[in-house]
This record gives C-alpha cells, structure tokens and sequence, in this order.
C-alpha cells in the first residue's frame, strides 16, 4: 500500500493531540514539582498513605493501523483509558496518579513491514520499562498499575514487571492489556457491529470506535475498505509470530462501523471493569493467592 508523508505527519499530529476535557481534570505526574512530591502538596495519599495510591502507567506503540487510524492509536488509547480509570478511582477515594505513556515499543513483525510503524527491540523495551518502574517505585508509589494497549508490549511488559518485582519487596505491580476487558461477547452483547468477536482485531472497529472516543484527531481521513473479522481459530488467547502477510492491508473488519459514540461505550465499560479490579486489588493485596 502507498501511504504519502503527509499522511504520516498528520497522524503524527494526532497521535500527539492528547490534551482534552479529560486531562485538564487529571491529575498528572508530569505536572508535578519536586517541591510539591516532597511536600505531599499535590500526592498527600501517594507519600503519606502509598498502598491505597496507585500509579498509573499507559504503554502504547507507533504503529500502522489502517489508513483511516492515527500512527499513536494505541499511545492514545492507553493515555484516554488511563485517565478515565483514575477518575473513576478517585471517585472511590482512591487517589490515583497518571503517568506520561510509554510511547515506543516493539511491534510484531508482520505489522513493521508497514511504514509508519517504529519498532524498538524486545529486550531493549523491557529494560527500559524497569526502569521507568523502578523510578515510579522510588517516588513512593506501591501499587502500579501497567496499563497495555499494544500487544507487541505484552512479552517485554510483562518480563519488566517480573523482574522489578524481585527487586522490590514492598510493592506490587498489575499487569493488563486493556482489550481483555471487553472480551468479544461482552461487546457483542452491547450490538455496536454486526461482525462477530465484538468487532476485536488489529484497526478493527472496536479499536478505531474506542480511539475516537478518547481522540476524536485519531481517525483522520476515510477509514479504508471494510474487511473480513478475524478468525477465531482456537476460542481462547494464543499469539501467533509472522514475518509477513502479504495479503493483509494492516487492518482488520468492518471499520466502517466505527464511530467516536460507540467507542465510548467501550471506553467507559473498559474504564469501570478496570478500575473496579484495582479496587478489589488493593482491598485484598495482602491475602495470599491475590493474582
């Protein structure tokens, strides 16, 4: 497919368009300055009571996800979901803290054949997020909440997560991928598309409806051809490794059923499902068997 440079320079440009209602509202780890962590001026609960303050940590990517989708999708999701989730957390007087997402990732192989899509190497990921962990930890924080919204993060996210944790007794890391809490017949359930698998699928419409909701730049210009769902071969997860797929567009479904307003349908049930498990994770942190 041909793609022009002034296609990615604009999805460039709404990929890095993440300030909106939402944000004015949240609070903000980037926002804040040593005077005032030190203070607990603007984190009281986060230095003063660090097992019920959770930080928030979004991992996204830069990758190809159909011509109608911006470069940042998955950055944008994760940073929208994540805004949302601590809003409804804050709302149960849990007071937690957003982080700047994680924007740089490794991407599959099959979806690096596509311009557009920067990919950094596993290993390389997973010592750089234990880092920005480790960092996160030493603030005070004891509960951190890593937020996925790629996949090609799960390996190296989750290897990062494994190994910070060795290294810090104190405090307890939850690892997600956000699209698993709107397992397909949940969605299905909610008849927002008439493909099957709750319209689940790389650029599929679940993903363009959910970044829309969040980021209304992200889908930029005509959404492309609609395409067969997914299959479900097996029923359950399983990840698939491939160099290429030289019949696949780099997207998947039925994208003209895409919309901002069924996205936010997605997104709020994805945001309540989320952070009801954080509550129920930080009220029973402590008892054995809590995974």
């Amino acid at each position: 497919m041909k793609h022009t440079r002034r296609d990615f320079l604009a999805a460039f440009t709404a990929a890095g368009a993440m300030a909106g209602p939402l944000a004015a509202q949240q609070p903000a780890a980037d926002q804040i300055t040593r005077a005032e962590l030190i203070a607990g001026s603007r984190l009281p609960d986060a230095i003063r009571a660090p097992a019920r303050s959770p930080a928030v940590l979004p991992l996204g990517s830069i990758e190809y996800h159909g011509p109608g989708a911006a470069l940042g999708t998955d950055t944008l999701l994760g940073s929208g979901l994540g805004e949302r989730v601590c809003r409804r957390l804050g709302r149960s007087n849990i007071p937690a803290v957003l982080f700047p997402a994680v924007v740089y990732s490794q991407s599959p192989a099959h979806t690096r054949a596509f311009s557009g899509t920067i990919s950094v190497r596993p290993e390389a990921v997973t010592m750089y997020l234990h880092d920005i962990l480790e960092g996160i930890s030493a603030m005070g924080f004891q509960k951190i909440l890593v937020l996925n919204a790629h996949d090609g993060n799960i390996g190296p996210g989750r290897a990062a997560v494994f190994q910070i944790a060795n290294e810090k007794p104190l405090a307890q890391f939850l690892f997600l991928n956000w699209w698993e809490a709107v397992p397909g017949p949940l969605v299905d359930s909610l008849h927002l598309f008439t493909q099957g698998n709750g319209g689940h699928g790389h650029g599929g419409p679940l993903e363009l409806s959910s970044v829309a909701a969040v980021n209304p730049a992200a889908l930029i210009r005509e959404r492309g051809p609609d395409l067969p769902a997914p299959p479900d071969i097996a029923g359950f997860p399983y990840y698939l490794a491939k160099y290429s797929s030289p019949a696949w567009p780099g997207y998947s479904g039925k994208v003209s059923e895409a919309s901002a307003e069924k996205g936010e349908k997605i997104i709020e049930l994805a945001a309540e499902r989320i952070a009801a498990l954080v509550e129920r994770w930080i009220a029973n942190a402590e008892i054995p068997g809590n995974w």
